[in-house]
């Protein structure tokens, strides 16, 4: 059986994987607005402030919102699928991520980990804490049955 990655390793990972998807994320963000903006003023120049931040909701901020949940949930779903068993970050310092057999996770449950990193961090980090207690697993873990193992 493989060795349990601990819980500061798991958040440098976390945080290589975060500066990974943000930079693409925050390209995206300024081109988006960019574009809105000069559009915006170009189009209506004389819209009122409650016009202008409706039509920047609907046109700019959810589509920008969308674009980078959907790179999110391809980096994160995708590589923890792939034959790397984990993301940039995992694979920098020698962790993967296993199923409760030590096998590759499937698609599924490499998606369904990512929406549960959600989970657990809207619980004030708790889900992410657990990994420093008892048997090294995180909430997301626990839900997906995964595990986080040292190459």
């Amino acid at each position: 059986m493989e060795k349990p990655a601990g819980f500061w390793i798991r958040v440098l990972a976390y945080l290589i994987d975060g500066i990974i998807v943000s930079v693409p994320s925050y390209i995206i963000l300024f081109i988006i607005n960019s574009v809105f903006i000069a559009g915006s003023i170009a189009t209506d120049p004389y819209m009122t402030k409650d016009e202008y931040m409706m039509k920047y909701l609907t046109l700019a901020f959810l589509p920008t919102m969308l674009i980078m949940i959907v790179i999110s949930v391809l980096y994160y779903g995708l590589l923890t699928a792939s034959k790397m068993q984990g993301t940039l970050g995992k694979k920098i310092l020698g962790l993967k991520v296993v199923n409760e057999q030590g096998g590759r996770v499937s698609i599924g449950q490499a998606i369904g980990r990512y929406f549960a990193y959600i989970l657990s961090g809207i619980i004030f980090y708790i889900g992410f804490i657990m990994v420093a207690f008892g048997e090294k697993k995180g909430l997301h873990d626990i839900i997906c049955r995964t595990r986080v193992v040292y190459k």
